[in-house]
């Protein structure tokens, strides 16, 4: 696949939390990184699972999508409906978007680890989630 094929097909993926899509795009020794930390493939594979029942009706747009060598870089925009389950914090139905970027390092074609900034806390507060600082 090339660099935007591959991309689409992981936003595909992610919309439709399709582990069976995962299994064929990743390699086994995949790793994900994040504002979590760093997990592997059991870890991404949960996360597949949750994500798309959490954030329904995802539109996904690809706004840059970047290959160099062995890496894709995409920035995208998500726009999706909320139900519940992010943070405890209620779901209505609120309409959400999201946006951030992903490097994907491929290893023969398939997605051997990723790297993903996104704007989770922008993402809350469409939520209606308030920051506070902690006490001292």
């Amino acid at each position: 696949m090339r660099p935007k094929e591959i991309a689409q097909a992981w936003f595909d993926m992610c919309r439709a939390g399709d582990v069976g899509t995962f299994d064929a795009i990743a390699t086994e020794d995949f790793l994900c990184h994040g504002p979590g930390g760093t997990g592997d493939r059991d870890t991404f594979a949960d996360w597949l699972r949750w994500y798309p029942s959490a954030f329904a009706d995802q539109r996904a747009t690809l706004d840059d999508v970047i290959a160099d060598g062995d890496r894709v870089v995409v920035r995208y925009t998500v726009r999706s409906t909320y139900r519940g389950g992010y943070l405890d914090i209620p779901g209505h139905g609120q309409h959400v978007e999201e946006t951030g970027i992903i490097i994907y390092r491929l290893t023969g074609g398939r997605v051997a680890e990723t790297w993903f900034e996104g704007n989770d806390l922008e993402v809350a507060q469409q939520l209606g989630a308030r920051v506070h600082a902690p006490e001292d």
